[in-house]
């Protein structure tokens, strides 16, 4: 039987409670990650290599100042803020064993929410009378069939034709091979465009400025060399090998791409990828988007806040543009999956504050 332990960084403490330090599966023991941050993550980005296919689990393994529960031979990673539990992401844990890590952890943490599920994890958590509301789909690429032929994806075509024409060129390359300067201050002008200007965490992972781990990055450059826009993206895995990506961080140079430099990049990546014989790629959430509510006792409240949030045009001129970060997923014509917030209260107004102000989007 695994034991449990709960290691904290950050919201969470260096630990957070009194409990067995140690816990071990057919492959792996653990002893306290608080003492050794550096053997903590090695140990978390292994457990990601063999169950990490979702967008966000690179994310739990790396970002800092997370909190982890650790059972069952996996992890869940949380936040706490405003004295609210705020769970990122699926458990990372061999399916068989991820119904009873949840329920180990809500008996330790009965009262957390969780934030962008998938179906699976929903349908546990509505079973143990959470409230389960959508809240934005997640877009799919099968990079095993997908090509960039018909009308719907001509944007992408003229794209990449708009930057060669005019001397762009793209390249990935490694850490070592830019300038961190340069990338700071394509970083500091693309923020300054922005309505929320703050690194956005939890949700979104902040931007390491070193070399992580199968994290594959690509650049625009104009015909001076000058750094124009990147993609970087973090992998997907599934029994110890990489099967895909997901796109992490965007930056861009509006003023001279007119647009292109984005859709130009994920072209490039996707065929790279494709050659390369990956099979998926993740677009990652689209908030807010598409929300229906069919399928589980939802949240009344936050099913209409959602959707005006979404439809409102206010909150997409001054606050977030929701609409254009969907439509311009859409525009790549995936398959979208259903994400999922689970709470078990009706009432959440303090609980969404904290986690938008740990965040930084508030």
């Amino acid at each position: 039987m695994s034991r449990i332990l709960i290691a904290g960084q950050g919201q969470g403490g260096a630990a957070a409670r009194d409990v067995t330090p140690v816990w071990q599966d057919e492959e792996l023991l653990l002893r306290d990650p608080a003492s050794d941050e550096a053997s903590a993550q090695s140990r978390r980005l292994d457990l990601f290599r063999r169950h990490g296919d979702f967008t966000l689990a690179y994310s739990t393994a790396v970002q800092p100042e997370l909190s982890y529960f650790y059972s069952e031979g996996g992890y869940i990673a949380y936040v706490t803020k405003w004295g609210y539990v705020h769970v990122l992401g699926d458990p990372v844990v061999a399916p068989g064993h991820c119904l009873n890590l949840l329920d180990s952890f809500l008996e330790r943490f009965p009262k957390a929410g969780f934030y962008q599920l998938s179906l699976a994890t929903a349908r546990h958590l509505a079973a143990r009378r959470f409230y389960v509301n959508e809240m934005g789909v997640d877009t799919t690429l099968d990079l095993r069939s997908y090509n960039f032929e018909g009308k719907s994806k001509e944007f992408l075509r003229y794209a990449n034709n708009w930057l060669l024409r005019r001397g762009f060129r793209i390249e990935e390359r490694c850490w070592g091979e830019i300038s961190q300067r340069e990338l700071l201050e394509l970083d500091s002008r693309w923020k300054s465009t922005r309505r929320v200007k703050a690194e956005i965490r939890f949700l979104n992972r902040p931007m390491s400025l070193a070399e992580e781990p199968d994290v594959r990055r690509f650049f625009l450059f104009d015909g001076a060399g000058k750094m124009m826009a990147f993609v970087f993206f973090d992998p997907l895995c599934c029994e110890g090998r990489v099967i895909g990506y997901t796109t992490a961080f965007k930056r861009r140079d509006a003023s001279a791409t007119n647009g292109y430099a984005e859709p130009g990049i994920m072209r490039a990546a996707i065929e790279i990828f494709q050659r390369e014989g990956y099979s998926i790629l993740r677009l990652g959430l689209s908030p807010l988007a598409k929300i229906e509510n069919r399928e589980f006792r939802k949240n009344w409240f936050l099913h209409h806040s959602f959707r005006y949030g979404f439809n409102s045009w206010w909150v997409n001129r001054f606050f977030y543009n929701l609409q254009g970060h969907a439509g311009f997923k859409q525009r790549f014509c995936g398959f979208e999956e259903k994400t999922y917030f689970a709470t078990p209260s009706l009432s959440n107004d303090l609980r969404l504050a904290g986690m938008l102000r740990y965040t930084g989007i508030i």
